[in-house]
């Protein structure tokens, strides 16, 4: 026999599929946190930007692309500070802005090289078959 979902049944059911919950069927902490009524939300109005590499481009997988540390900021609920890093655009006449977490070291003014040659230093960042054991 064919079982009928009511639709109180089918909310219920991707209710309970959208949250993942613990074996006494609770939603875990860090689900709650999504739900925009919870008290768990996360705080994340004054944030300054997401912390990422460089995206990889010829340069970077050639040779290495120099960029300088213009400022070590701090980033409200995050453990860590975050260096501004300026590249200059090897296709365009502009100058991109990343955001890293900073090591520790890195100072403003500092020049950071990112790419396949860059030589061991704080700050840089490499492929992980280049760094030396």
């Amino acid at each position: 026999k064919k079982k009928k979902y009511t639709l109180l049944s089918a909310v219920f059911i991707l209710y309970f599929l959208h949250f993942s919950r613990n074996k006494m069927g609770r939603v875990i902490r860090a689900q709650r946190k999504g739900n925009p009524t919870s008290i768990y939300k996360s705080h994340n109005l004054h944030r300054i930007a997401p912390s990422k590499l460089r995206v990889k481009d010829y340069a970077e997988n050639a040779g290495y692309v120099k960029g300088v540390v213009k400022a070590i900021v701090h980033d409200p609920g995050r453990g860590a500070p975050l260096a501004r890093v300026a590249f200059k655009d090897g296709n365009t006449y502009k100058t991109r802005t990343e955001h890293f977490v900073a090591a520790e070291g890195m100072y403003a003014g500092q020049f950071i090289y990112c790419g396949a040659k860059a030589r061991l230093a704080t700050g840089n960042v490499m492929p992980v078959n280049k760094i030396p054991e």
